[in-house]
């Protein structure tokens, strides 16, 4: 099992984003909130002030409100607009999909939509009943996580992609990057020239990566190492030390009161750097997750780097790699 190192990351290249901009206000529209995280590039949560997102307790601590918003994200170029993601499916709201397919369409115009996702789990692929129909949206699918789903989308209207992935968008473009570990074929998106990481819940977005057995461990190591070459390669152009890593559930930074408003950054890809190889030594600190979960019973934590799993698969793992270098 590879381990990696940080080191290389004294040599990236400093990659300047814009400057001086100024960007559109949060709006809310339907059950969505609408907020400009980049020129171009729009963040979408479904959320609104009568649904607030995340949790509320009252003072025995009983959970009195629950809502696992999930996040899309809006790309917009010179030539052509791409949307990461369609976050839960929406029953609690009558204008889901009319307020979703307005959204887009004023900030896009005429230019042609590509929907892509991060992996294939409910919370992410849930609306896509409003766009599976429109004769005039293209979906391109992470090859993994999307083989063997194919026949929910039209077969004229989709191409599968690995890793490498490259959207231009014109004058704005992204690069898929496979992190496997969540589900086999989980992708993150990295922003060139931005220095800004769409990482759904590949890497976790706060509350832990969700690892649902043995081999999604191992696959997240080879996954987490990929991650990192790409980081590290100075041809990507990264600094990583402005790094923004914006995930797949953006409330669930919570936990992290003393981020305020900004977003994990470098840290915490170097403490989960560090969390994975405590966890292959047996060296993390551990705490019951309390999840109403029969496999995820465990967080493995380390500063803020989080990993949800199994504490027998976690033995299990060191029992059958005694020598977890080669």
């Amino acid at each position: 099992m590879k381990l990696f190192r940080f080191a290389a990351l004294a040599l990236l290249v400093v990659a300047c984003g814009p400057k001086n901009v100024v960007l559109d206000p949060e709006v809310e529209v339907g059950p969505y909130t609408v907020s400009n995280i980049s020129p171009g590039i729009y963040h979408l949560q479904d959320y609104n002030t009568s649904n607030p997102a995340g949790e509320e307790f009252d003072d025995d601590g009983n959970k009195t409100h629950f809502n696992n918003c999930s996040d899309m994200y809006l790309l917009i170029g010179n030539t052509d607009a791409l949307l990461v993601d369609l976050s839960n499916r929406i029953r609690w709201a009558d204008n889901a999909d009319e307020s979703l397919r307005s959204i887009v369409a004023e900030r896009i115009g005429d230019k042609p939509l590509t929907i892509t996702f991060t992996h294939n789990h409910g919370d992410h692929t849930g609306m896509l009943p409003a766009y599976v129909n429109d004769p005039d949206v293209q979906f391109a699918l992470p090859r993994k996580d999307f083989e063997n789903l194919v026949s929910r989308f039209p077969g004229v209207r989709y191409e599968m992609y690995d890793d490498g992935k490259k959207f231009d968008l014109g004058g704005l473009s992204l690069t898929a990057v496979e992190v496997p570990g969540h589900t086999a074929g989980s992708m993150v998106f990295f922003v060139d020239g931005r220095d800004i990481l769409l990482s759904g819940d590949a890497i976790g977005s706060g509350h832990g990566v969700w690892l649902f057995d043995i081999q999604a461990f191992r696959n997240y190591v080879a996954g987490f190492n990929n991650l990192i070459d790409y980081i590290t390669d100075p041809v990507n152009k990264i600094n990583a030390k402005a790094l923004k890593i914006y995930g797949g559930h953006y409330w669930q930074k919570d936990w992290f009161p003393e981020l305020g408003d900004d977003v994990f950054g470098i840290r915490y890809i170097e403490d989960m750097e560090e969390l994975i190889q405590q966890v292959i030594y047996g060296t993390a600190v551990t705490e019951p997750s309390n999840l109403d979960h029969r496999t995820i019973d465990t967080y493995f934590r380390n500063g803020q780097a989080i990993i949800a799993w199994n504490a027998a698969f976690a033995d299990q793992l060191r029992e059958e790699d005694k020598h977890p270098l080669k």
